[in-house]
C-alpha cells in the first residue's frame, strides 16, 4: 500500500477533515478524497462517513489507525538506516527530540560540543518520546533527548539503552492565576478532582497519560486526563483555567515568561514527582562522533 496514502489518512484520521489534511500535506481536497477511496477500494471497507463539514472514521477507520502508523513507522525506520549507512565516515549525527521544550534542552547541552566541532553534520527529527528510544534502540537514530519519568519501564523494554540525566527536577502543576488554588505555596491533586490535567502530544498518542496515570496512581482519573495537540493550546486553556498542566522544573523559568498568567506551583503530595532530561543512546552504536559526545556527558557528571 502506498506510503503517501497511508500518511494523507493518517492526518485525515488526526484533524477529522479532508480539507485539513489536505493543506498539511500539500495536496488539494479532491486528491486528498481520491487518495481515501482509493484506500477503501484497496481494503474493501468503509473507512470514513462523510459529512458536510467534517469527516468521521467508522469503526473500520478506527481500528486501521494503528496498523497504517505501524506501516508508515516501518517504512520510515528502514529509509532513515538506509540514509545513516555512511553516517560514521560523513562525522553525521542523527538526533531526535520529543517536544519542542526539548529543543531548548538540546540546544544547551549540545552548544559547546558543536561550537568545538562545527565540522559535525548534525539532523534532527521530532517524534513520540517512546518512538524515539525505539529508533536509537536500533540505530536509525544515534541519540534522543527525550524525557525520563522515574517508572523504571524503559529499562526493561531497551535493555541496550544507555541513560544520561542532564537535567534532573521535579514536575510542578501550573494553574491560572485566575484560579484562587494559584495563591498557594504547593497544591494537591485532591484539590484539582474537578479540573482536566491537560498534556501536550502533537501525535496520536497515549503513551504519556498511561505514565501520567502510572506515576500519579491514585492521585489521578484516567477520565481526568485529556490530550491537546498543540503546545501553545494546552498553554492557553490551562491560562484561561480550562485545566491544568504537569510542568517540568528545569524548565519553569522559561514557562514563567512564555506564560505569564500561570502559576507553577510545587505538588505537595507524596508521590512519585521525578522528572529528567535525559540524553538516550544505544550502548551498542559504533559511531566515534557519538563516542565522543557521550565521553563530553559522561565526564562533565
Amino acid at each position: 500500500m502506498d506510503i503517501d496514502k497511508l500518511e494523507t489518512f493518517l492526518m485525515v484520521a488526526k484533524f477529522g477533515s479532508f480539507r485539513a489534511a489536505a493543506q498539511k500535506q500539500f495536496l488539494s481536497p479532491r486528491a486528498v478524497s481520491k487518495q481515501m477511496n482509493q484506500i477503501e477500494a484497496e481494503l474493501g471497507v468503509k473507512l470514513f462517513e462523510r459529512e458536510k463539514n467534517r469527516t468521521k472514521l467508522t469503526s473500520y477507520g478506527s481500528d486501521f489507525i494503528v496498523t497504517a502508523q505501524d506501516i508508515v513507522n516501518s517504512y520510515k525506520t528502514a529509509v532513515t538506516k538506509i540514509k545513516t549507512r555512511n553516517a560514521i565516515q560523513e562525522k553525521r549525527l542523527k538526533s531526535g527530540i520529543s517536544s519542542p521544550s526539548q529543543s531548548t534542552i538540546w540546544q544547551t547541552a549540545l552548544t559547546d560540543f558543536l561550537s568545538k566541532n562545527p565540522d559535525i553534520n548534525i539532523e534532527i527529527q521530532q517524534e513520540t518520546g517512546q518512538r524515539l528510544l525505539s529508533l536509537v534502540d536500533s540505530m536509525a537514530l544515534d541519540f534522543c533527548i527525550s524525557p525520563y519519568y522515574g517508572t523504571h519501564e524503559i529499562d526493561k523494554t531497551f535493555p541496550n539503552l544507555q541513560r544520561v540525566d542532564l537535567y534532573i527536577g521535579t514536575f510542578y502543576i501550573g494553574i491560572s492565576k485566575l484560579n484562587p488554588l494559584s495563591k498557594q505555596d504547593s497544591i494537591s491533586f485532591t484539590q484539582l478532582q474537578n479540573l482536566k490535567l491537560l498534556y501536550y502530544t502533537p501525535f496520536s498518542s497515549i503513551h504519556l497519560k498511561k505514565i501520567f496515570l502510572k506515576k500519579f496512581a491514585g492521585l489521578l482519573r484516567e477520565e481526568q486526563v485529556e490530550l491537546i495537540t498543540t503546545l501553545e493550546q494546552r498553554n492557553l486553556m490551562v491560562a484561561v483555567n480550562k485545566g491544568f498542566g504537569l510542568f517540568p522544573s528545569v524548565l519553569v523559568d522559561e514557562e514563567e515568561l512564555q506564560n505569564p498568567l500561570i502559576n507553577f506551583l510545587p505538588i505537595r503530595d507524596d508521590c512519585n514527582d521525578f522528572y529528567s532530561s535525559a540524553f538516550w543512546y544505544n550502548r551498542q552504536n559504533t559511531n566515534p562522533v557519538l563516542k565522543k559526545l557521550v565521553d563530553k556527558f559522561n565526564n562533565r557528571q
